[in-house]
Protein backbone atom coordinates (compact mmCIF):
# COMPACT_ATOMS: atom_id res chain seq x y z
CA UNK A 1 0.00 0.00 0.00
CA UNK A 2 2.86 2.56 0.96
CA UNK A 3 3.98 2.05 -2.65
CA UNK A 4 1.07 3.14 -4.10
CA UNK A 5 0.36 5.95 -2.05
CA UNK A 6 4.26 7.05 -2.62
CA UNK A 7 3.65 6.68 -6.33
CA UNK A 8 0.38 8.43 -6.03
CA UNK A 9 1.86 11.52 -4.33
CA UNK A 10 4.51 11.69 -6.67
CA UNK A 11 2.30 11.44 -9.69
CA UNK A 12 -0.58 13.69 -9.16
CA UNK A 13 1.18 17.47 -8.47
CA UNK A 14 2.85 16.77 -12.37
CA UNK A 15 -1.30 15.62 -13.42
CA UNK A 16 -3.01 18.59 -11.94
CA UNK A 17 -0.63 21.26 -13.55
CA UNK A 18 -0.82 18.98 -16.76
CA UNK A 19 -5.04 19.83 -16.45
CA UNK A 20 -4.43 23.43 -15.57
CA UNK A 21 -2.24 24.07 -18.75
CA UNK A 22 -4.52 22.00 -21.16
CA UNK A 23 -7.63 23.73 -19.57
CA UNK A 24 -6.07 27.39 -20.25
CA UNK A 25 -5.55 27.23 -24.09
CA UNK A 26 -8.31 28.09 -26.03
CA UNK A 27 -7.36 25.77 -29.11
CA UNK A 28 -7.36 22.58 -26.93
CA UNK A 29 -4.41 20.00 -28.25
CA UNK A 30 -5.08 16.49 -29.47
CA UNK A 31 -4.95 14.72 -26.00
CA UNK A 32 -3.83 11.76 -27.92
CA UNK A 33 -1.04 13.11 -29.24
CA UNK A 34 -0.30 15.43 -25.94
CA UNK A 35 0.16 11.75 -24.31
CA UNK A 36 2.62 10.54 -26.67
CA UNK A 37 4.53 13.81 -25.91
CA UNK A 38 3.98 13.22 -21.94
CA UNK A 39 5.68 10.03 -22.10
CA UNK A 40 8.42 10.89 -24.57
CA UNK A 41 9.34 13.62 -21.65
CA UNK A 42 9.37 10.30 -19.15
CA UNK A 43 11.15 8.40 -21.64
CA UNK A 44 13.79 10.54 -22.03
CA UNK A 45 14.78 9.86 -18.14
CA UNK A 46 17.09 6.76 -19.67
CA UNK A 47 19.55 8.59 -21.89
CA UNK A 48 19.83 11.46 -19.30
CA UNK A 49 20.93 9.56 -16.69
CA UNK A 50 24.29 8.02 -18.74
CA UNK A 51 24.82 11.33 -20.21
CA UNK A 52 24.78 13.09 -17.48
CA UNK A 53 27.38 11.09 -15.73
CA UNK A 54 29.36 11.69 -18.32
CA UNK A 55 29.74 15.54 -18.16
CA UNK A 56 29.94 15.42 -14.43
CA UNK A 57 32.83 13.12 -15.06
CA UNK A 58 34.50 15.50 -17.83
CA UNK A 59 33.79 18.37 -15.05
CA UNK A 60 35.55 16.58 -12.31
CA UNK A 61 38.64 19.33 -12.70
CA UNK A 62 36.34 21.91 -11.62
CA UNK A 63 35.08 20.75 -8.36
CA UNK A 64 37.03 22.04 -6.20
CA UNK A 65 35.10 24.21 -3.47
CA UNK A 66 31.48 24.15 -2.64
CA UNK A 67 30.74 25.97 -5.80
CA UNK A 68 32.72 24.42 -8.35
CA UNK A 69 30.75 21.51 -7.00
CA UNK A 70 27.43 22.60 -7.30
CA UNK A 71 27.91 24.25 -10.57
CA UNK A 72 29.01 20.79 -12.16
CA UNK A 73 26.26 18.98 -10.17
CA UNK A 74 23.42 21.45 -11.08
CA UNK A 75 24.85 22.05 -15.08
CA UNK A 76 26.18 19.12 -16.00
CA UNK A 77 24.50 16.70 -14.12
CA UNK A 78 21.27 18.31 -14.75
CA UNK A 79 20.41 21.93 -16.18
CA UNK A 80 21.70 21.10 -19.49
CA UNK A 81 21.57 17.23 -20.06
CA UNK A 82 17.89 17.37 -18.89
CA UNK A 83 16.45 20.40 -20.74
CA UNK A 84 18.57 19.77 -24.19
CA UNK A 85 16.60 16.14 -24.26
CA UNK A 86 13.30 17.97 -23.33
CA UNK A 87 14.24 19.87 -26.55
CA UNK A 88 14.92 17.29 -28.91
CA UNK A 89 10.91 16.33 -27.72
CA UNK A 90 9.92 19.28 -29.56
CA UNK A 91 12.23 20.02 -32.07
CA UNK A 92 12.43 16.12 -33.62
CA UNK A 93 8.75 15.22 -32.39
CA UNK A 94 6.45 18.26 -32.31
CA UNK A 95 7.67 20.32 -34.74
CA UNK A 96 6.78 18.29 -37.22
CA UNK A 97 3.43 17.30 -36.40
CA UNK A 98 0.52 19.15 -38.05
CA UNK A 99 -1.51 20.25 -34.57
CA UNK A 100 1.42 22.31 -34.45
CA UNK A 101 -0.26 25.54 -35.65
CA UNK A 102 0.17 28.16 -33.39
CA UNK A 103 3.08 29.91 -31.19
CA UNK A 104 1.25 28.57 -28.12
CA UNK A 105 1.19 25.55 -28.70
CA UNK A 106 5.25 24.90 -28.35
CA UNK A 107 4.21 26.50 -24.38
CA UNK A 108 1.63 23.54 -24.01
CA UNK A 109 3.86 20.56 -25.54
CA UNK A 110 7.21 22.32 -23.84
CA UNK A 111 4.99 21.91 -20.32
CA UNK A 112 3.37 18.60 -21.18
CA UNK A 113 7.13 16.95 -21.89
CA UNK A 114 8.71 18.93 -18.91
CA UNK A 115 6.07 17.34 -16.34
CA UNK A 116 6.38 13.81 -18.29
CA UNK A 117 10.21 14.07 -17.18
CA UNK A 118 8.94 15.52 -13.66
CA UNK A 119 6.75 12.77 -13.34
CA UNK A 120 9.19 9.92 -13.62
CA UNK A 121 11.79 11.28 -11.86
CA UNK A 122 9.44 12.02 -8.78
CA UNK A 123 8.91 8.60 -8.55
CA UNK A 124 12.37 8.05 -8.76
CA UNK A 125 13.12 10.24 -6.00
CA UNK A 126 10.17 10.38 -3.67
CA UNK A 127 10.69 5.96 -4.15
CA UNK A 128 13.82 6.82 -2.35
CA UNK A 129 12.95 9.38 -0.38
CA UNK A 130 9.43 9.32 0.81
CA UNK A 131 6.61 11.04 1.44
CA UNK A 132 8.11 14.52 2.82
CA UNK A 133 10.73 14.81 -0.35
CA UNK A 134 7.38 14.16 -2.72
CA UNK A 135 5.54 17.40 -0.75
CA UNK A 136 8.62 19.29 -0.60
CA UNK A 137 8.94 18.42 -5.14
CA UNK A 138 5.26 19.21 -5.41
CA UNK A 139 5.91 22.45 -4.48
CA UNK A 140 9.18 23.59 -5.97
CA UNK A 141 10.73 20.93 -8.39
CA UNK A 142 7.42 19.33 -10.34
CA UNK A 143 6.62 23.37 -10.77
CA UNK A 144 9.71 24.34 -11.86
CA UNK A 145 10.42 21.90 -14.65
CA UNK A 146 6.78 23.20 -16.16
CA UNK A 147 8.19 26.52 -16.28
CA UNK A 148 10.87 25.68 -17.76
CA UNK A 149 9.57 23.88 -20.07
CA UNK A 150 6.62 27.23 -20.51
CA UNK A 151 9.98 28.94 -21.21
CA UNK A 152 11.32 27.16 -23.86
CA UNK A 153 8.66 26.10 -25.54
CA UNK A 154 7.38 29.78 -25.79
CA UNK A 155 10.67 30.43 -28.04
CA UNK A 156 10.38 27.23 -29.50
CA UNK A 157 6.82 28.25 -30.35
CA UNK A 158 7.98 31.63 -31.76
CA UNK A 159 10.62 29.71 -33.86
CA UNK A 160 8.65 27.43 -35.60
CA UNK A 161 6.22 30.40 -36.98
CA UNK A 162 9.37 33.00 -37.39
CA UNK A 163 11.33 33.83 -40.89
CA UNK A 164 13.77 31.78 -41.21
CA UNK A 165 16.83 33.89 -40.23
CA UNK A 166 15.18 33.95 -36.66
CA UNK A 167 14.62 30.63 -36.11
CA UNK A 168 18.18 29.81 -35.29
CA UNK A 169 18.11 32.66 -32.36
CA UNK A 170 15.03 32.49 -31.04
CA UNK A 171 15.41 28.45 -30.75
CA UNK A 172 19.35 29.09 -28.70
CA UNK A 173 17.39 31.87 -26.68
CA UNK A 174 14.72 29.45 -25.16
CA UNK A 175 17.33 26.23 -24.72
CA UNK A 176 19.72 28.51 -23.43
CA UNK A 177 17.68 29.77 -21.07
CA UNK A 178 15.84 26.54 -19.84
CA UNK A 179 19.19 25.74 -19.16
CA UNK A 180 20.83 28.40 -16.95
CA UNK A 181 17.17 28.22 -15.05
CA UNK A 182 17.32 24.67 -14.21
CA UNK A 183 20.92 24.53 -13.91
CA UNK A 184 20.88 27.37 -11.86
CA UNK A 185 17.97 26.31 -9.60
CA UNK A 186 19.78 23.28 -8.60
CA UNK A 187 23.30 24.61 -8.31
CA UNK A 188 22.10 26.78 -5.72
CA UNK A 189 20.19 23.57 -3.86
CA UNK A 190 23.38 21.28 -4.10
CA UNK A 191 25.53 23.92 -1.99
CA UNK A 192 24.14 22.28 1.07
CA UNK A 193 24.37 25.92 2.72
CA UNK A 194 22.40 28.80 3.18
CA UNK A 195 22.27 30.01 -0.26
CA UNK A 196 20.01 26.99 -0.95
CA UNK A 197 17.30 29.32 -0.65
CA UNK A 198 18.21 31.35 -3.86
CA UNK A 199 16.79 28.47 -5.37
CA UNK A 200 13.19 29.20 -4.22
CA UNK A 201 14.34 32.73 -5.97
CA UNK A 202 15.11 31.19 -9.09
CA UNK A 203 11.81 29.70 -8.97
CA UNK A 204 9.94 32.64 -8.34
CA UNK A 205 11.86 34.10 -11.31
CA UNK A 206 11.04 30.69 -13.67
CA UNK A 207 7.17 31.08 -12.99
CA UNK A 208 6.89 34.92 -13.28
CA UNK A 209 8.92 34.96 -16.47
CA UNK A 210 6.69 31.95 -17.56
CA UNK A 211 3.45 33.77 -16.83
CA UNK A 212 4.30 36.66 -18.55
CA UNK A 213 5.92 34.75 -22.31
CA UNK A 214 2.36 32.08 -21.64
CA UNK A 215 0.49 35.74 -21.25
CA UNK A 216 1.62 37.62 -24.21
CA UNK A 217 1.29 34.58 -26.74
CA UNK A 218 -2.37 33.69 -25.04
CA UNK A 219 -3.24 37.31 -26.16
CA UNK A 220 -2.18 36.95 -30.20
CA UNK A 221 -4.35 33.67 -29.75
CA UNK A 222 -7.35 35.62 -29.29
CA UNK A 223 -6.28 37.86 -32.17
CA UNK A 224 -5.19 35.22 -34.24
CA UNK A 225 -8.76 33.06 -33.30
CA UNK A 226 -11.31 36.24 -33.79
CA UNK A 227 -9.44 37.60 -36.62
CA UNK A 228 -12.17 36.36 -39.23
CA UNK A 229 -14.63 38.16 -37.70
CA UNK A 230 -12.91 41.51 -37.55
CA UNK A 231 -13.94 44.26 -39.86
CA UNK A 232 -11.23 45.57 -42.60
CA UNK A 233 -9.44 48.41 -41.36
CA UNK A 234 -7.87 51.06 -43.81
CA UNK A 235 -5.03 51.50 -41.03
CA UNK A 236 -3.39 49.06 -39.34
CA UNK A 237 -4.51 48.35 -36.47
CA UNK A 238 -1.96 47.42 -33.34
CA UNK A 239 -1.88 44.32 -31.32
CA UNK A 240 -2.66 45.79 -28.36
CA UNK A 241 -5.82 47.23 -30.18
CA UNK A 242 -6.49 43.94 -32.21
CA UNK A 243 -6.78 42.06 -28.48
CA UNK A 244 -8.92 44.82 -26.99
CA UNK A 245 -11.68 44.20 -30.18
CA UNK A 246 -11.24 40.72 -29.91
CA UNK A 247 -12.27 40.77 -26.37
CA UNK A 248 -15.64 43.07 -27.07
CA UNK A 249 -13.76 46.23 -26.20
CA UNK A 250 -12.04 49.58 -27.77
CA UNK A 251 -10.20 52.09 -26.69
CA UNK A 252 -9.37 55.57 -28.69
CA UNK A 253 -5.50 55.08 -27.76
CA UNK A 254 -2.84 52.83 -26.93
CA UNK A 255 -3.60 50.89 -23.92
CA UNK A 256 -0.83 48.55 -22.09
CA UNK A 257 -1.37 44.77 -23.13
CA UNK A 258 -1.58 44.21 -19.41
CA UNK A 259 -4.64 46.55 -18.66
CA UNK A 260 -6.93 44.36 -20.98
CA UNK A 261 -5.57 40.81 -20.45
CA UNK A 262 -7.79 39.79 -17.58
CA UNK A 263 -6.27 38.78 -14.47
CA UNK A 264 -6.80 35.78 -11.94
CA UNK A 265 -7.96 37.18 -8.64
CA UNK A 266 -6.43 36.18 -5.38
CA UNK A 267 -9.47 33.95 -4.55
CA UNK A 268 -9.07 32.10 -8.15
CA UNK A 269 -5.21 31.16 -6.73
CA UNK A 270 -6.58 30.53 -3.46
CA UNK A 271 -9.47 28.07 -5.07
CA UNK A 272 -6.57 26.09 -7.73
CA UNK A 273 -4.15 25.78 -4.86
CA UNK A 274 -6.93 24.45 -2.00
CA UNK A 275 -8.45 21.97 -5.12
CA UNK A 276 -4.84 20.92 -6.11
CA UNK A 277 -4.07 19.89 -2.81
CA UNK A 278 -7.15 18.58 -1.89
CA UNK A 279 -7.22 16.38 -5.05
CA UNK A 280 -3.81 15.09 -4.36
CA UNK A 281 -5.13 14.01 -1.11
CA UNK A 282 -7.76 12.36 -2.05
CA UNK A 283 -5.72 10.51 -4.77
CA UNK A 284 -3.34 9.60 -2.13
CA UNK A 285 -6.76 7.94 -0.41
CA UNK A 286 -8.13 6.65 -3.49
CA UNK A 287 -4.92 4.34 -4.06
CA UNK A 288 -5.26 3.53 0.04
CA UNK A 289 -8.35 2.32 -0.54
CA UNK A 290 -7.54 0.33 -3.73
CA UNK A 291 -4.64 -1.75 -1.92
CA UNK A 292 -7.23 -2.29 0.37
CA UNK A 293 -9.30 -3.95 -1.79
CA UNK A 294 -7.20 -5.61 -4.46
CA UNK A 295 -3.98 -6.48 -1.88
CA UNK A 296 -5.35 -8.56 1.57
CA UNK A 297 -3.63 -8.44 4.09
CA UNK A 298 -4.35 -11.47 6.41
CA UNK A 299 -3.50 -8.50 9.52
CA UNK A 300 -6.85 -6.90 8.65
CA UNK A 301 -10.56 -8.40 7.44
CA UNK A 302 -11.94 -5.16 5.46
CA UNK A 303 -15.68 -6.54 4.20
CA UNK A 304 -17.05 -5.32 0.58
CA UNK A 305 -19.54 -4.05 1.87
CA UNK A 306 -17.41 -1.32 4.17
CA UNK A 307 -15.11 -0.39 1.61
CA UNK A 308 -18.01 0.54 -0.89
CA UNK A 309 -18.98 2.35 1.85
CA UNK A 310 -15.82 3.94 2.64
CA UNK A 311 -15.65 4.22 -1.42
CA UNK A 312 -19.08 6.17 -1.03
CA UNK A 313 -17.78 8.35 1.26
CA UNK A 314 -14.56 9.29 -0.33
CA UNK A 315 -16.58 10.10 -3.78
CA UNK A 316 -17.79 13.59 -1.48
CA UNK A 317 -14.71 15.29 -0.91
CA UNK A 318 -12.96 14.26 -3.74
CA UNK A 319 -16.42 15.84 -6.44
CA UNK A 320 -15.67 19.15 -3.66
CA UNK A 321 -11.85 19.31 -4.61
CA UNK A 322 -12.34 18.50 -8.37
CA UNK A 323 -15.37 21.48 -7.98
CA UNK A 324 -13.19 23.69 -6.72
CA UNK A 325 -10.36 23.20 -8.94
CA UNK A 326 -12.40 23.65 -11.63
CA UNK A 327 -14.13 26.80 -10.57
CA UNK A 328 -10.34 27.93 -10.07
CA UNK A 329 -9.80 27.70 -13.50
CA UNK A 330 -12.98 29.69 -14.51
CA UNK A 331 -11.87 32.43 -12.34
CA UNK A 332 -12.95 34.88 -10.96
CA UNK A 333 -10.89 37.23 -13.27
CA UNK A 334 -10.32 41.04 -13.08
CA UNK A 335 -8.97 43.50 -15.70
CA UNK A 336 -5.28 44.05 -14.49
CA UNK A 337 -4.33 47.82 -13.75
CA UNK A 338 -1.17 47.95 -14.79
Amino acid sequence: MSVLMLGGSAIVPSLLLLWYVYARDKNPEPRGLLMKTFLLGAFICLPVVPVAMMLEAMGKGMTGGMWGSAFVQGFLGAGIPEEFFKFLVLRLFVWRQDHFDEPLDGVVYGATASLGFATLENILYVGEHGMGTAVLRALTAVPGHAFTGVVMGAFVGRARFAEPEQRTALIWTGLGSAMLLHGSYDAFLFTGSGYAFLALVVLFIEVRWGRKLYKALQAEQVVGGSALAMPVMAAPVAVEEQVMIAQGGWTSGPVAMAEREPERTFWSWMKLAMGGVGLSLCGIWWLAIFAIAFFPDSSRDVETVGLVGLAIISAIPTWICVAVFRSGLRGPFTPALG
